[in-house]
C-alpha cells in the first residue's frame, strides 16, 4: 500500500529549515517532489537509507541529507527500513500489533491488606489473658493487669484488623506497659512453681507481641 507523506529535506550539515516535500513510498521506491518538481527518484536497496531517532539519513547520487517526515513509522514500515533507534522500532512493532495500542493493560489488583499482624497480636493477648487468669488461682496480686492489660492487646489487635490508624499506637503503648507490669511482677514477687506455667504464658504473649511488632507488618495498615 502506497504511502503518502508530508515533510522537508535539508542537506547534511545544513541547519536551515530544508525544503518542504510531497513523500511518495510504495513498496521498495522512494520518491520525492517539492511542488511539481522531482527531487529524487530511487529505488531503495540502490540507495543509502538510514532511520534516525527523528527522521532519515540517506546517501543517493553523491550527496548526504535528512529527511523528515510526519509519519516516520508509516514510510519506515512501507519501505522496510530497518529501525535503527528502539523507540521506532517499538513503534513499528505497534504499527503490526493494534491491540498493543489500543487495548490498555489490565489494572494491577490493589495488595489486600494484611491481618497477620492483628491476628499474631491477638494471639499474643489471649496468652497474657490466660497467664493472668491461672496467676488469679493461685491469688497472684497482678492477674488483674495481665487479664486487663491482654484484654486491651486483644482489642488493640482488633482496631488494627479494620485499619484505623490508632490502632498500632495503640498497640505499642499496651505492649510496653505489659512489658514494665511483668517486669515488675517478676522483680516483687517470687513466683511458686505452680505460678511458672502461668509466667510461662504470660512471657511467651509479650515474646509473639514483640515479634509482631518489630517484624514489620504491623507497620503497614
Amino acid at each position: 500500500m502506497a504511502v503518502e507523506l508530508n515533510g522537508n529535506v535539508r542537506m547534511h550539515g545544513d541547519r536551515g529549515p530544508g525544503v518542504s516535500v510531497k513523500v511518495l513510498a510504495e513498496h521498495r521506491r522512494l520518491r520525492l517532489l517539492s511542488g511539481s518538481e522531482l527531487v529524487g527518484d530511487w529505488m531503495v536497496p540502490d540507495i543509502g537509507i538510514v532511520a534516525l531517532q527523528d527522521g532519515f539519513n540517506i546517501r543517493a547520487e553523491g550527496e548526504e541529507f535528512i529527511l523528515h517526515t510526519e509519519d516516520d513509522v508509516a514510510l519506515a514500515d512501507e519501505i522496510g527500513v530497518a529501525a535503527a533507534s528502539p523507540r521506532l522500532a517499538r513503534r513499528i512493532a505497534a504499527r503490526h500489533n493494534p491491540e498493543e495500542r489500543t487495548t490498555p493493560s489490565p489494572a494491577e489488583p490493589e495488595p489486600l491488606p494484611s491481618n497477620l499482624a492483628a491476628i499474631g497480636y491477638a494471639v499474643a493477648g489471649a496468652l497474657v489473658v490466660l497467664g493472668g487468669t491461672f496467676l488469679n488461682a493461685g491469688t497472684f496480686d497482678y492477674w488483674v493487669g495481665f487479664v486487663v492489660g491482654g484484654s486491651v492487646m486483644i482489642a488493640a489487635a482488633y482496631v488494627m484488623s479494620i485499619g484505623v490508624a490508632v490502632g498500632r499506637p495503640m498497640a505499642w503503648i499496651t505492649l510496653a506497659v505489659m512489658i514494665v507490669v511483668f517486669g515488675l511482677a517478676v522483680a516483687s514477687n517470687d513466683p511458686e512453681t505452680t505460678q511458672l506455667s502461668a509466667y510461662g504464658f504470660v512471657a511467651g504473649g509479650l515474646v509473639v507481641a514483640i515479634g509482631v511488632m518489630f517484624s514489620g507488618g504491623a507497620t503497614r495498615s
